[in-house]
């Protein structure tokens, strides 16, 4: 599959035309990386980077506050997926760990690339940031739904 498929597939660059996604395409590098590879760590700056899946798959998790300590599970990603998109926006350290499960190709968007296709043409920031919005919103409610009826969390007095 093309590397626009591929940004297609993740849903963020929805609404863009296929000139615009060709520009985002322009500032990818594929990055191989191989089973078992840490490509961001829990409270580690911020890369400044997105990460779209090519192949392979990846496991997010965040470290247990439990006496036993370990990772607790978040999520696998594969395929047309992406992380690190937060850091786009706040900068902030990263607030999951995220290592590959299978040897992966990820595409890399820099964040200052994204930038500076954002100051020629304000339809791509509005646009992906929107998209972002709503992922974000996703995974917040299905975080809510889990903790109520799961019981992730504990339980409030």
């Amino acid at each position: 599959m093309d590397n626009i498929e591929i940004l297609k597939q993740t849903g963020l660059f929805d609404g863009l035309s296929q000139d615009e996604l060709k520009q985002i395409e322009k500032g990818c590098q594929e990055q191989a990386y191989p089973m078992g590879t840490v490509i961001i760590e829990e409270n580690d700056s911020p890369k400044e980077m997105l990460f779209i899946i090519k192949n392979g798959e990846i496991v997010i998790s965040t470290s247990s506050t439990d006496e036993q300590g370990g990772d607790s599970f978040l999520t696998t990603l594969g395929p047309g997926e992406a992380f690190g998109e937060v850091s786009l926006i706040d900068n902030q350290p990263h607030s999951a760990t995220v290592r590959t499960m299978s040897d992966s190709i990820v595409l890399l968007l820099p964040g200052k690339y994204f930038s500076s296709l954002v100051e020629v043409n304000k339809n791509i920031g509005y646009v992906v940031v929107g998209n972002i919005a709503k992922l974000i919103c996703e995974r917040l409610r299905s975080s809510n739904f889990a903790t109520k009826h799961f019981g992730l969390f504990g339980k409030l007095d």
